[in-house]
């Protein structure tokens, strides 16, 4: 097997990596690189990652960047784990699909909530991006828990595009969003919250921001 080096963020969206790294039993390196202290703009972190964004993972020396396909990747590489839906093609694609919004459309709106003045800096413009963002995250929580209904998982059993969602319900709960209309959203949080894979990860972050916090 490779040698992994696994870059992230405490509480970032590198952790639905996190989540599908130890879903598939996979031996890595954390590296903790974290956003709040600017430490993906470090010159040594930008000759990791000159996108300056985590998740990175290093790969006997090579690098990957960007969810999408890091967790492909995985998928792939350990197809024991099954991370994505295998044997139709046409199911692994619309999985990728989702994975692929998740990416450019869901993560992008609740960005303007953790650094509205990097969309406008404009005087007094943060209230009313963020007012914006509320109504179209809104819009996009309410396509996943369409998605959801019925379910217990997005595609039949667990995949990775469940630990991507993960993700975002828990922002949206530290960021103090009413999730109120999401019931199905809601279960399925407290599902993955019982995944022995999604706790390692959990406890894993928590322990590196604990650190980080002593040291500042």
């Amino acid at each position: 097997m490779p040698k992994i080096d696994f870059y992230f963020s405490p509480g970032a969206c590198s952790l639905a990596t996190h989540i599908a790294l130890e879903e598939a039993g996979v031996s890595f390196t954390p590296k903790v690189t974290s956003t709040r202290k600017g430490q993906t703009r470090s010159p040594e972190y930008l000759a990791v990652n000159p996108k300056g964004k985590v998740p990175a993972l290093a790969i006997d020396g090579k690098v990957l960047t960007e969810n999408v396909a890091i967790l492909s990747w995985l998928a792939k590489t350990y197809p024991q784990a099954r991370l994505l839906p295998a044997g139709d093609p046409l199911k692994e694609a619309e999985a990728l699909s989702f994975l692929a919004w998740c990416a450019s459309g869901v993560h992008p709106v609740l960005s303007r909530f953790f650094g509205p003045q990097r969309f406008c800096d404009l005087p007094d413009s943060a209230d009313n991006i963020k007012k914006l963002a509320t109504e179209q995250n809104a819009a996009n929580f309410a396509l996943i828990e369409k998605a959801l209904e019925g379910k217990e998982w997005l595609f039949g059993d667990w995949s990775v595009a469940d630990g991507y969602i993960f993700v975002f319900f828990n922002w949206a709960k530290k960021l103090g969003l009413d999730v109120s209309a999401y019931p199905n959203y809601a279960k399925h949080f407290e599902r993955m919250q019982q995944r022995p894979a999604v706790q390692r990860a959990l406890a894993r972050e928590q322990a590196a921001q604990a650190e980080l916090d002593k040291a500042a």
